[in-house]
């Protein structure tokens, strides 16, 4: 049995220091670095080290590790703000920062509620308290100030077989079931007697293993030869004046090279400007795919000739739109302007200032099919992706992740979108300017994958789906209300010293 109160008592400035560390190594468990099985000593580190603490102390230390996740996590705004937004070094440091501090409020909160407001024995803190209120901050983490659900526990276990519970519970409820083995684990090693931890955790995995045989959902129609574009332009040159003539011209050629496809896929503003200044281009490209029934989906900036505002937007050739909903806050709008517009000063992003698309908006039918079409960073929310559910067949993204340069940004992306296939059952086509471009079918494996940084076209066969896995049913709601029922009964149960 390890004795971890003692270590408490004679350095209590290295558990804090160890918190911050243990924060830090969280993000190796995503992309691109995919040690998934490091989530659950350092989670079990985390859980441990809160017990019978006061809320302060567990505060703080779940706040620190927090932050080292996050910072971690996303230093990669970095890049987009220095590099490319000509933010100074030290102003776009603080950013990332606050950013990190803002988002490792969650956790902190989480293990401060916990000990605040539960009275129990350390077993059931681990096996039902932490597991459950983390679960909880972790959603609450996708909604506040518009949400950053970024690098959420559950998404590393898309490669486990934790990963077949994604379509019943979806990526939130992976991440439940991670922190529950990590749980288990801990309350393992506090006391090596309690082999029934270990038979629960081998349990978890049966089933996971289990239902990643089930398939839910069905092929429609006959297969589609799609072909998505990976223009790879640098950030740096994308907005130039001298470089807009060569970018209409290198899309339109690989497209009418791919011209045997049904369905091409250009990236996120592939068209660095407005649909209005491209009219002819559009009719002609239009007229030139018709004649080999080739559809294409194309992302470009769209104004609104009534209200005189601008879209981030994917259109057709035959004029249907996609207007993205969730807008990227300090990137394509300023939230709280009166307290925030400062930042513009600073912050000299092309397109920052752009209006949301309606929440619901009619699903675009390219090659024969309902498609799901999000935009850059929609994908990260689960919410937004079922609202196209169960009506489309085919889920597509679209982002330019060359923002973030050679950063793991894009391959946590990626590996989102995975995720994003396996809780719909639907074949995911991503389509981005410097990678990562891919085809991930139902069961979030990558069925093809063009090379980061090169200009590429992916091109292969992909099958329609419909049907519904039971995440589409119920999303989030059925696992939140009974964490939050169960939490509340624990609670009530609880009140008392044990």
């Amino acid at each position: 049995m390890i004795n971890f109160s003692l270590l408490q008592k004679n350095a209590y400035y290295s558990i804090e220091i160890l918190a911050l560390v243990c924060g830090v190594l969280l993000p190796f468990s995503f992309a691109p670095y995919n040690f998934f099985w490091l989530q659950f000593p350092l989670l079990a580190f985390l859980f441990v080290i809160c017990l019978q603490q006061s809320p302060k102390t567990v505060f703080i230390r779940a706040l620190l590790f927090g932050t080292g996740w996050f910072v971690h996590g996303v230093h990669w705004v970095f890049y987009s703000l220095h590099f490319h937004g000509g933010t100074p070094v030290p102003l776009a440091m603080f950013i990332v920062l606050m950013l990190a501090l803002v988002l490792a409020l969650f956790p902190a909160i989480a293990f401060y509620l916990s000990n605040r407001l539960f009275n129990c024995s350390k077993r059931y803190m681990l096996i039902l308290v932490y597991p459950m209120m983390l679960v909880l901050f972790e959603w609450m983490r996708g909604y506040v100030l518009t949400g950053l659900p970024w690098v959420q526990i559950g998404i590393a276990q898309v490669d486990s077989w934790l990963a077949g519970y994604a379509p019943v519970i979806g990526g939130l409820g992976m991440a439940y079931i991670a922190c529950l083995v990590s749980a288990l684990l801990a309350n393992f090693l506090l006391d090596r007697k309690n082999i029934y931890s270990l038979l629960a955790i081998a349990l978890i995995y049966v089933v996971g293993y289990t239902l990643s045989l089930v398939e839910w959902t069905e092929a429609t129609g006959e297969p589609i030869k799609a072909s998505m574009i990976q223009g790879n332009i640098p950030q740096s040159e994308k907005w130039k004046r001298e470089n807009y003539t060569p970018t209409l011209q290198m899309y339109r050629e690989l497209t009418l090279k791919h011209s045997d496809s049904d369905l091409v896929i250009w990236p996120e503003t592939a068209i660095p400007g407005f649909k209005s200044r491209v009219p002819a281009y559009l009719d002609e490209l239009h007229e030139q795919t018709g004649k080999t029934s080739t559809e294409v989906l194309l992302g470009i900036f769209v104004k609104d000739d009534e209200s005189q505002r601008y879209y981030n937007s994917v259109i057709t050739l035959d004029n249907q739109i996609y207007k993205k909903r969730h807008l990227v806050p300090l990137g394509e709008y300023f939230p709280f302007r009166p307290v925030l517009g400062f930042f513009s000063r600073w912050i000299d992003i092309p397109m920052s200032d752009l209006d949301s698309g309606e929440l619901q908006q009619k699903l675009m039918t390219v090659a024969g099919h309902p498609v799901g079409v999000n935009i850059c960073f929609e994908d990260a929310f689960d919410r937004d992706v079922l609202r196209d559910m169960p009506d489309a067949q085919l889920l597509v993204n679209v982002s330019n992740d060359a923002w973030f340069e050679d950063s793991p940004q894009p391959w946590q992306h990626h590996q989102i979108a995975r995720v994003r296939a396996l809780e719909t059952g639907r074949t995911l086509l991503r389509a981005t300017n410097t990678g990562v471009t891919s085809a991930i079918a139902p069961n979030g494996d990558v069925i093809g994958i063009s090379p980061q940084f090169q200009r590429h076209v992916l091109t292969l066969d992909v099958q329609a789906y419909k049907g519904s896995t039971p995440y589409v049913l119920w999303g989030n709601h059925l696992l939140v209300s009974a964490v939050l029922m169960l939490l509340l009964w624990f609670w009530y149960r609880e009140r008392e010293p044990v």
